[in-house]
């Protein structure tokens, strides 16, 4: 019986959102305007980011655990993912364009994401949006010329040799080094030493940083320890932010939505609230793209509302193999011993076990880290307060502020508002408790 060995490729999407508090260096005192920094895709990246767009929400979906928190970012999951892609062929391409929503064929795909990606790395005052691709290899695995001219060209990705068979540990190391780097030391120790085997030929990582400064900072003074009524029902005793400003926001049946702007405005945070704390798993299960989509594009349109908004201060962690939630999507050849990346590298290659016969995709590593609260740069929180008018004429009196308070589960998502990219999203349902009441 002949022995047949495929060598395994290790996908890893880390991604990182800070808390609003900005570096020191930053100019604060500054009176000059933030400009928003521009974007402009065509109509092949528009595609790419509708694709994107309509993965997250599936992928959302699939990797939920009830009565928990959530937090991922399927775009750094389909730009990892898109690296192997454009070396797939055959089933494996077919399996994967399905379930990512890949809007181009393999040798097509890096080069329609690559405005995607520029897109994705700018800075300026109190904001800093970072993504960083890298492609770990073996040493003496040679690429395919097309493919490593894509992925360094298009996807930007550093190319880096490592001893997978000879030094597993000093690889861990080295690429736990790159992916802490890429988000500014938020994300340590990625790789656990399961992570790499000998048969381990490849490490595909995307990285995506954000850190911002909310548009209207909150007042710790404001924030107040009160009841927050978690998924299971049960209330635990949380720190709230509160502030009354000006907010975009919408309602819909029992559901409400709102804008949180960040400095520059080219990033929100939009917080999907039901009106009952048992409301949301089942907004989270009828939820389509297109619903999403048409909440979004409202509530771009909605006017500025007075509003008073209490928030809590959100801090969650997570790892996970997204493998067998993938396998369950669509794409199980990819992961199998009949996977067919041929068009990245040809195996078995001068140095390689004869036996080896192709590569397949071993686990999908992603972890997340999430930190949101009140403090933000000082002079950005003028740009939040309504205007006052002193006028000797009379004036009908104004509405009565809106209340927005989440002190129950939601639905969160961050996006650029330039291009329309969801960049993260999650969900909030379980406090980080300081004391259950009644205890």
């Amino acid at each position: 019986m002949s022995f047949r060995r495929i060598a395994e490729i290790v996908v890893i999407a880390a991604t990182t959102t800070a808390s609003p508090a900005f570096c020191q260096d930053a100019d604060v005192s500054s009176n000059e305007p933030i400009r928003t920094i521009s974007a402009v895709v065509d109509s092949d990246a528009k595609a790419a980011i509708s694709g994107i767009n309509t993965f997250s929400l599936d992928l959302y979906r699939r990797t939920l655990t009830a009565d928990e928190n959530h937090f991922l970012s399927p775009a750094s999951v389909s730009v990892a993912i898109g690296l192997a892609y454009r070396g797939a062929r055959g089933t494996t391409a077919g399996e994967l364009e399905k379930t990512f929503h890949f809007t181009k064929p393999p040798w097509d795909y890096l080069r329609a994401n690559g405005q995607v990606l520029d897109t994705m790395n700018f800075s300026g005052p109190r904001r800093e949006l970072r993504t960083a691709n890298a492609v770990w290899l073996q040493d003496e695995m040679p690429l395919l010329p097309e493919y490593e001219k894509d992925v360094t060209a298009f996807a930007q990705a550093g190319l880096q040799r490592v001893n997978f068979r000879g030094g597993a540990n000093a690889a861990r190391i080295q690429i736990n080094s790159w992916v802490a780097e890429s988000t500014r030391g938020k994300i340590k120790d990625l790789l656990l030493p399961d992570d790499i085997t000998k048969r381990t030929r490849a490490i595909l990582v995307n990285a995506i940083y954000w850190k911002g400064a909310w548009a209207g900072a909150f007042d710790k003074k404001q924030t107040k320890t009160e009841p927050f009524t978690q998924l299971s029902g049960d209330q635990v005793s949380t720190p709230l932010m509160r502030q009354q400003s000006n907010f975009r926001l919408i309602e819909r049946g029992d559901f409400k939505a709102i804008s949180l702007p960040y400095v520059g405005h080219e990033v929100e945070m939009v917080v999907f609230l039901p009106n009952s704390a048992k409301g949301l798993p089942k907004f989270e299960e009828e939820l389509t793209a297109a619903d999403l989509a048409n909440w979004l594009t409202d509530l771009a349109n909605a006017e500025w509302r007075e509003t008073i908004l209490t928030i809590p201060k959100m801090h969650v962690e997570l790892r996970q193999d997204l493998k067998n939630s993938l396998i369950s999507m669509g794409a199980p050849t990819a992961f199998s011993d009949h996977a067919d990346f041929s068009g990245m590298a040809t195996i078995p290659y001068p140095g390689e076990v004869p036996e080896a016969v192709g590569l397949k995709i071993a686990r999908v590593i992603h972890k997340t880290y999430l930190d949101v609260d009140e403090v933000g740069a000082e002079a950005a929180a003028a740009t939040a307060v309504g205007d006052i008018v002193v006028s000797s004429a009379r004036r009908e009196p104004p509405p009565p502020p809106f209340i927005f308070r989440a002190d129950k589960p939601f639905f969160f998502l961050l996006r650029d508002l330039r291009t329309g990219l969801i960049l993260f999203m999650g969900r909030y349902v379980k406090t980080q408790a300081e004391r259950p009441l009644g205890d």
